[in-house]
């Protein structure tokens, strides 16, 4: 509460340094709505859709003031740097401004609307993350820092996904591999929909990973069945073949999760912390921790673990512990994902981005013959199901 405190008394201080004259005296400053208290807007679209634009006044306006918005692609390039995130401006015939200019009226302090309009949703090519700043300028006193508003688009996209209640699915390829076994950064990610969590012992239900090592999972004797843990967190192992002896960091979250909702969790390690995210956003404080992850099935001095701990695993874990729920968008990186980029992929990401070890869509076309899924990257790292192929649910629209 004292950081949101200290945050509005901040926000309230550059308004009020905005508005004052060099002779001491204040005036009221125009600028985009909306950008006083975040200066970007996710726009969720499916086909044609539009963005509503005005500008506010922090005063009532003694006479009309005119404002003009227009589109600042050449923006883009300083906020990626700035939010570390890799938006790119769309195609200039993919959208339009119309209406452009805008007028707040004598005695108001709200304009009417300009509207961007999403002119043409093919031209947004699945697996970019795209933006467009737009800039406000004005016949008033601006607001420099309520000049732009940064749009990112989010096409809904509609697919199947994967119903695994007791079916899950084994990694053969990450079994005793080798470049799997040094990870000196990693992430994880997974959209999840819980039917209902394990409420007899051992109350586990488990999302990916290895069992003792690195495993992502809901509950425990420790904890109430809906909580998220990381199980093992290990890092610096002593050698890829036993990343069993490394260093554990494990870690349970406070939240309870609901039943019947789609979360996007990420687990992501830079080589110094590891953090938690839901949906893009940290969950608590990141953990320090250092030395290489590693994914491979492990091994206790040549002794396999076999099926019961070892295999990197999705719905599974230690011969059980089976997810009751809906699975989309698995994916193992080697390199840590920044949260931009985290939150603008959870529907989609390119098969081929940098780092990207191993893609499981669970959306129905990648299911082969024999029930496995598809690794999209190429790397041939299928999901072979282990007790029966997945049952598919249509229609589902993502990101919602």
């Amino acid at each position: 509460m004292k950081k949101i405190k200290y945050l509005i008394l901040a926000l309230t201080a550059i308004v009020f340094a905005a508005c004052q004259e060099s002779n001491g005296d204040y005036r009221d400053v125009v600028y985009i709505s909306g950008t006083m208290q975040k200066n970007t807007l996710r726009k969720g679209f499916e086909g044609n859709d539009e963005v509503p634009l005005t500008v506010t006044c922090t005063g009532k306006v003694e006479a009309p003031v005119s404002a003009t918005f227009e589109a600042a692609p050449e923006l883009l390039e300083a906020y990626n740097t700035q939010n570390s995130s890799d938006y790119v401006a769309p195609p200039t015939d993919a959208y339009s401004i119309d209406d452009a200019t805008v007028t707040i009226k004598a005695g108001q302090f709200v304009s009417n609307e300009a509207k961007l309009n999403i002119a043409d949703p093919s031209k947004f090519e699945e697996g970019k993350s795209y933006c467009l700043p737009v800039r406000v300028k004005t016949d008033g006193n601006l607001l420099e820092a309520g000049s732009v508003l940064y749009v990112v688009f989010v096409p809904i996209i509609t697919t199947d996904v994967a119903d695994i209640n007791g079916k899950p699915f084994l990694v053969p390829g990450f079994r005793n591999n080798e470049k799997l076994g040094h990870l000196s950064q990693l992430t994880m990610e997974c959209k999840v929909y819980v039917n209902d969590f394990c409420h007899s012992n051992p109350y586990i239900s488990s999302l990916m990973g290895c069992e003792e090592n690195f495993l992502l999972r809901f509950g425990d004797v420790s904890c109430e069945p809906d909580q998220l843990q990381l199980a093992g967190g290990k890092t610096g192992a002593p050698s890829w073949d036993k990343p069993d002896k490394g260093t554990a960091h494990a870690a349970t979250f406070p939240t309870h999760f609901p039943t019947k909702k789609w979360c996007h969790f990420a687990c992501v390690y830079d080589g110094q912390q590891i953090t938690m995210y839901l949906d893009g956003e940290p969950m608590g404080d990141p953990v320090k921790a250092t030395g290489d992850i590693s994914l491979v099935w492990s091994y206790d001095y040549g002794t396999p673990y076999g099926d019961n701990n070892g295999p990197f695993a999705i719905g599974y874990s230690a011969g059980g512990r089976y997810l009751n729920g809906r699975v989309s968008e698995f994916r193992v990186w080697n390199v840590a994902r920044t949260p931009a980029q985290l939150l603008n992929n959870i529907c989609y990401v390119d098969p081929h981005s940098e780092g990207l070890v191993a893609y499981w869509r669970f959306c129905g076309t990648d299911e082969q013959s024999d029930g496995s899924i598809l690794d999209q990257t190429g790397n041939g790292y299928n999901a072979v199901p282990k007790s029966g192929k997945a049952s598919w649910v249509p229609n589902h629209k993502c990101p919602y």
